[in-house]
């Protein structure tokens, strides 16, 4: 059961996989745009409400990824999301009920955004493990502060981040989200017993790469580091030839993506990487996703664009990659072995940015509210050096 943009259907897909491999009958319960994507790997869907991921193109949402005006206007633009998102969230946990009762499962896995399987967990005493790709969630990690509060401060700081969160996730997001259902269906639970629930009973597994952070061992026994997880998407993909044909006369191209993130100016971002690239020579394969990157139609022939295109096919045959730093094109550039630097945008993606460069992986970036062709310029530049001395 997961919820956000594809980024964070992928370990679950590749989990369900996994799971039906060994035997074990899988369904998804994913938002319903993502149908398609689920059969590929399993017959039983169970849809979620489309609105929530509509909110992708909300201008609201549009300006808090984008990092795009000042904080305190970021800071409004959040409490109007807070609104709209009310009867959105209380649809979802019907359509998460809606699932569990009909497929009845012996344990749910789940996304930190799915709300009712904690009080499944917590009300009819169902089995549940929830599923991260990224550290700093739940559990404290004493040099980095929980994954919404931005760059790392003191020990102190550090740990008192991952206390205001569970306090955020259980007051606002369980509790308040969750108010209306709970009233319904006669269920009596408060904050106390919730935050005593994740913070002391909850499983956590958290699938990442121990090359670009190691477990804390002061971690309790329930909190696991598995691997990351990603399934074999090259089974349902066939390359198209003029995307071949680039390959071919241009290997070791550049990578350009940012996934499903958007910003305030994609025309002049599409305009720079293009002109810095033709500066310094350099093809360029160049993902638009959804629409962070806005190109002119026609193209020099230096230059390809593309729009979904799987990581293990594409990585292995390029030279180096730039992209918005979401856990799987992290991970998808490691694995190829590929120089990466990342031009965050939004929580986690902050976090990765410092790994990869204190890991020697790849190079810092600077967030895309800092957006101009000199930093672009600059950041390649890095990852080129980079790259030569690797």
């Amino acid at each position: 059961m997961s919820l956000g943009s594809r980024g964070d259907m992928e370990p679950f897909l590749a989990l369900a996989e996994e799971m039906q491999i060994k035997g074990f009958q899988v369904a998804c319960c994913m938002p319903a745009q993502f149908e398609s994507l689920v059969k590929e790997v399993c017959d039983a869907f169970f849809p979620q409400d489309e609105a929530f991921l509509n909110l992708l193109n909300d201008k609201d949402v549009r300006m808090i990824m984008g990092q795009v005006g000042s904080g305190f206007n970021r800071i409004k633009a959040i409490f109007r999301l807070t609104k709209l998102i009310s009867p959105i969230q209380y649809q979802l946990i019907l359509d998460q009920e809606k699932a569990v009762k009909q497929f009845n499962p012996d344990l749910i896995i789940f996304h930190v955004k799915c709300i009712y399987p904690i009080l499944w967990a917590m009300f009819d005493k169902g089995k549940i493990k929830m599923l991260s790709p990224m550290p700093c969630m739940t559990h404290t990690v004493d040099e980095e502060p929980h994954i919404g509060f931005g760059a790392p401060g003191p020990v102190w700081w550090n740990r008192l981040t991952y206390q205001l969160a569970i306090l955020a996730q259980v007051r606002k997001s369980i509790l308040g989200y969750g108010k209306k259902f709970m009233l319904e269906k006669g269920i009596e639970l408060n904050a106390r017993k919730i935050t005593h629930f994740i913070k002391d009973e909850l499983e956590v597994e958290y699938a990442f790469d121990t090359r670009l952070f190691a477990r804390p061992d002061y971690w309790p026994e329930r909190a696991q580091v598995t691997q990351f997880r990603e399934r074999n998407k090259l089974q349902h993909f066939s390359p198209p030839e003029l995307l071949i044909q680039f390959l071919e006369k241009f290997p070791n191209a550049l990578y350009i993506g940012f996934g499903s993130m958007v910003n305030a100016k994609p025309a002049v971002i599409g305009k720079d990487m293009l002109e810095v690239c033709e500066e310094k020579k350099i093809p360029v394969i160049i993902n638009r996703s959804w629409g962070g990157i806005e190109l002119p139609e026609t193209l020099p022939e230096w230059a390809f664009e593309i729009d979904n295109v799987p990581f293990d096919y594409l990585f292995p045959k390029v030279g180096f990659i730039i992209h918005h730093g979401g856990s799987g094109t992290t991970h998808s550039a490691l694995h190829c072995g590929k120089p990466q630097a990342i031009i965050p945008h939004i929580g986690d993606q902050f976090f990765w940015n410092r790994q990869i460069e204190k890991q020697g992986a790849g190079v810092a970036g600077f967030p895309i509210k800092k957006w101009s062709r000199l930093e672009f310029s600059r950041l390649l530049e890095k990852l080129v050096s980079f790259s030569e001395l690797r």
